[in-house]
């Protein structure tokens, strides 16, 4: 397999010999531009190199401000390529009439970014799952996220200026919508890891960081999902269904249904987690290990789950906020009416009385 920095030498070289035989043949600088413009050898040498820069320089973004790529990157990153090439293949049969070099650069320039901000999204999960960071690698992704946020807000402007000039229907709307979806994402990944940071310089003692990571969660959802459906009916008043949208709509719509439905599930639990969780006596404590394995931190009270694992109040909380299964057995924790079924059939069967089921 031919690396890329052999392929850009061999392109450089031809590249540059097809410019040295129409400087030498045609002798003057016009004559010369017009036989690299019109021959077709010399375009398409010319179109690559182009591809070719654009390669390289992804590689320098990449080697500065990440390094090395993990395996779990190189793998999101193969996968994820090849589904954006196909969505972009679709894309380029809706605008099939606006085809041209400067579009196909575009559409490489789009693919590229793409690649640099799933590297980057995935390089902030890794480091938020890590118990220690250098500094330097913290240096390295704010600089990251800050250079994918001015790349995004150039290309958006410039397409911006693109639509207002046309002052209709074009191409620029499918790179208009596709810069700014990756500019929201990069702000949700920034303000992400700030809340990581924050956390980390608490200790891991900030209570509320679950709840705010939740609710950007669900925002930044909802305002893809509402780019998605404007985006959608732009391109299908102006050019038809657009195909390449159907799975992110759907995807997008599917995330944001289930965030609702977990934030609903979460606001019904804890609503009256005084009634649903008892408060754990002292027995209990004592016959438990008495440390809540969410914070890691000693329990002088706690609440006892219908599994019978105890925890720190405000760590089942922050909890429930993420997940609604036990942290240690991983048993579901209980909608309310089954909640108070399970919790009389527990009692009854501690005092020896048959349990009553509520209908």
């Amino acid at each position: 397999m031919i690396r890329l920095p052999m392929y850009a030498a061999f392109s450089l070289l031809a590249t540059a010999s097809a410019a040295y035989y129409a400087f030498s043949s045609r002798e003057q600088f016009y004559p010369a531009m017009v036989y690299l413009s019109t021959s077709k050898i010399c375009f398409v040498l010319l179109l690559n190199t182009g591809l070719v820069a654009m390669c390289v320089a992804w590689q320098l973004a990449r080697r500065l401000f990440l390094g090395s790529l993990r395996e779990a990157e190189v793998e999101r990153l193969n996968e994820q390529s090849w589904r954006e090439v196909i969505e972009i293949l679709f894309a380029v049969t809706i605008f099939r009439q606006d085809f041209s070099v400067s579009f196909l650069a575009m559409v490489a320039a789009l693919l590229l970014v793409k690649a640099l901000h799933w590297l980057a999204q995935k390089r902030v999960e890794y480091i938020e799952t890590t118990p220690s960071v250098p500094l330097l690698s913290h240096i390295r992704i704010v600089s990251f996220m800050v250079f994918l946020l001015t790349v995004d807000c150039l290309f958006l402007s410039n397409s911006l200026r693109s639509l207002i000039q046309k002052r209709e229907a074009s191409v620029a709307i499918f790179f208009s919508f596709e810069y700014t979806i990756l500019a929201t994402s990069t702000l949700s990944t920034f303000v992400k890891y700030i809340f990581y940071v924050s956390d980390m310089l608490m200790e891991g003692q900030w209570e509320r960081k679950a709840v705010y990571t939740f609710y950007l969660e669900l925002i930044s959802d909802l305002v893809h999902l509402s780019l998605y459906m404007l985006f959608f009916i732009a391109i299908f008043l102006n050019y038809g269904v657009p195909l390449h949208l159907i799975r992110e709509l759907y995807e997008t719509f599917r995330s944001f249904r289930i965030r609702i439905a977990d934030y609903i599930r979460y606001r019904k639990i804890t609503s009256n987690m005084n009634e649903r969780f008892p408060e754990a006596t002292s027995e209990e404590l004592d016959a438990s290990d008495a440390t809540c394995i969410i914070c890691r931190e000693e329990m002088t009270t706690a609440k006892k789950l219908l599994c019978g694992h105890l925890f720190h109040v405000h760590c089942l909380r922050s909890w429930l906020e993420r997940q609604h299964t036990c942290p240690t057995c991983r048993a579901p924790i209980v909608p309310a009416d089954n909640g108070r079924a399970a919790s009389s059939r527990q009692h009854g069967a501690q005092a020896g009385v048959q349990p009553v089921l509520y209908l």
